[in-house]
C-alpha cells in the first residue's frame, strides 16, 4: 500500500502531502517568526515611551526642587509636606512647556521630608501620553516597604511621643587643629582623627548635638642679641673672606638656615653642615581612579606634604639633601667688644647687633597670654586655636502610645498642634512611613 493511501482509525485515507500540511506550517511560522517580532517591538515601545516620561517627571521634580529652595519653602521636619502647582512652576520660570511634552501641564505636585531626602508625588496630567491618570492606576493599600523602582509613590507619615530629659557630658581635653579631621562630620563640625578621648555618652541614649568650642592658646620665646661697644668697619655675615676685609670676628659666628630640600648632593666645605633623608612621591587616587601627586609628581619629605590628602606614596624612594652653613662678620681695623646674647642692653655695650640673636625655648602653651609692654621688645609670642568637645544627649521613655498615629489622630490625642510639641524640649516627635503607590496601566 502507497504512504497516501493510509488510513485512520475511521477508515478515512490519510493525506501525507505537503499541501495538506501548509496551514499549520504558516501557524508555526507566525509563531516562531512575526510574533517575536511584534514581543520585541512592543518591549522597545514600551521602554522608549517610558524613558520619555520619566525624563518629563524628572523635569517636573527638578523644577519643584528649585522652586522650593529659592522660595525657601521646602519642608522642614520629616513628615512634613507641601504641595506645588503646576502653574507656579511656568509662571516663575522654573519649568517650560518644552520640558513638557510641548504643553503646560496641569495638576500639582506633592513634595514630603523623609529624613534627609524628599520624595514627589506626581498628580500631573495634559503632557501627552505621560498624563498620570491615563498611565497609572488607582493608589494601593498602604505598605510599611518604600519600593524606589516605583514612579508614582505617595508617603503616609506617623507619629509618636516620647518623654524626653536632655543632658551634656563634661567637656574633652583641647585638641590641636592638626589632629582635628578636615571634613565635616554628620554632626556638623569637624570631630577629632582620634575620638576615644571623647566623653562617653550613657548607654541607651541618644546623641543629639555636638558642641564644639574653640580657644585661642599662647606661647612665647624670649629673644636675645649681642650687643658690641664700639661703631667699626665690619662686614655682613660669609662664610669665606669677602673682598676688602682682613680679619674673621670669631665671636660673630652663627649658622644659616638649612637650604630647601634637593636631589643635588651639594659641595662639601669645612663650614657646611650636611643633611640627608629620603623623598617620595605622594598622591591621592580621585574618584575617576586617576592619581593626583603632590608638588606636581616631584620627590617630596615626609614633613612638606599634608599626609591628610595625599594618604598614599609611591615606594620608590630618592635621597635629598639640604645643608647649612657657619657664617662670620669680618672687619678691619679695630675688633669689637661683643657681649654674650641679652634681652636688654647691657652696660658698656650700647649697640645691638640685629644679624646675631637667638631665640630661647617656648614656654607650654597656656590659655592666658603673657606679653606685656615691659617685654615686648623681645619676647615673641605665637598662638595657636585649640578646640574642645562635648556632647548633647537625651533620655527617652518608652513610646507614650501603642501605635503610631496620623497627625489628626495626633494632635487629637495629645491636646496640641503638632508644631507646637516639636518645640518642647520635654518631648520627642518618632516618625514613621507608610507608602502608597500607583501601578502602570
Amino acid at each position: 500500500m502507497r504512504r497516501n493511501e493510509y488510513v485512520d482509525e475511521q477508515g478515512n485515507p490519510i493525506d501525507y502531502s505537503f499541501t495538506s500540511k501548509k496551514p499549520i506550517l504558516n501557524l508555526f511560522f507566525i509563531i516562531g517568526t512575526i510574533l517575536p517580532l511584534v514581543l520585541v517591538g512592543f518591549i522597545i515601545y514600551t521602554v522608549v515611551n517610558n524613558n520619555y516620561c520619566h525624563e518629563i517627571y524628572g523635569n517636573i521634580e527638578t523644577a519643584t526642587y528649585n522652586y522650593l529652595n529659592e522660595e525657601k519653602k521646602l519642608p522642614e521636619y520629616s513628615g512634613d509636606h507641601i504641595y506645588v502647582n503646576m502653574d507656579d512652576l511656568y509662571e516663575h520660570s522654573y519649568l517650560t512647556a518644552g520640558k513638557t511634552a510641548n504643553t503646560r501641564a496641569t495638576g500639582r505636585v506633592k513634595v514630603t521630608k523623609v529624613e534627609d531626602d524628599y520624595i514627589y508625588t506626581l498628580d500631573v496630567n495634559n503632557c501627552d501620553k505621560c498624563s498620570v491618570s491615563k498611565r497609572y492606576q488607582n493608589w494601593s493599600g498602604e505598605t510599611s516597604s518604600y519600593d524606589s523602582s516605583k514612579t508614582i509613590v505617595d508617603v503616609v507619615p506617623y507619629y509618636n511621643l516620647y518623654d524626653r530629659e536632655v543632658n551634656t557630658t563634661e567637656w574633652s581635653d583641647y585638641y590641636d587643629q592638626e589632629n582635628i579631621k578636615k571634613k565635616t562630620s554628620k554632626y556638623g563640625v569637624r570631630m577629632p582623627k582620634d575620638q576615644s578621648q571623647l566623653p562617653n555618652v550613657p548607654e541607651g541614649t541618644n546623641i543629639v548635638e555636638v558642641q564644639k568650642e574653640d580657644k585661642t592658646f599662647y606661647r612665647y620665646s624670649d629673644k636675645s642679641w649681642k650687643w658690641y661697644d664700639i661703631v667699626s668697619n665690619y662686614s655682613d655675615f660669609y662664610s669665606e673672606q669677602p673682598s676688602g676685609y682682613q680679619h674673621k670676628d670669631a665671636n660673630t659666628e652663627k649658622n644659616t638656615e638649612y637650604t630647601e630640600w634637593s636631589l643635588n648632593y651639594p659641595e662639601e666645605h669645612d663650614y657646611r653642615t650636611i643633611r640627608r633623608t629620603t623623598g617620595y612621591k605622594y598622591y591621592y587616587v580621585d574618584d575617576n581612579g586617576q592619581k593626583v601627586y603632590a608638588n606636581n609628581g616631584k620627590y617630596t619629605v615626609e614633613g612638606e606634604v599634608d599626609l591628610d590628602v595625599y594618604t598614599e606614596r609611591d615606594e620608590e624612594g630618592a635621597t635629598m639633601y639640604s645643608y647649612s652653613d657657619k657664617v662670620w662678620r669680618w672687619y678691619n681695623g679695630t675688633r669689637r667688644n661683643y657681649s654674650g646674647y641679652m634681652h636688654e642692653q647691657p652696660s658698656g655695650r650700647p649697640y645691638r647687633d640685629d644679624g646675631l640673636y637667638i631665640l630661647g625655648n617656648y614656654s607650654s602653651w597656656d590659655e592666658d597670654s603673657l606679653l606685656t609692654h615691659k617685654n615686648e621688645s623681645y619676647r615673641v609670642e605665637e598662638t595657636k586655636i585649640m578646640s574642645r568637645y562635648r556632647y548633647v544627649y537625651e533620655t527617652l521613655s518608652l513610646p507614650l502610645y501603642e501605635e503610631a498615629l496620623t497627625k489628626a489622630e495626633f494632635e487629637e490625642a495629645t491636646g496640641r498642634s503638632l508644631e507646637d510639641i516639636r518645640q518642647d524640649e520635654n518631648y520627642k516627635v518618632e516618625v514613621t512611613y507608610k507608602f502608597k503607590y500607583r501601578d502602570a496601566m
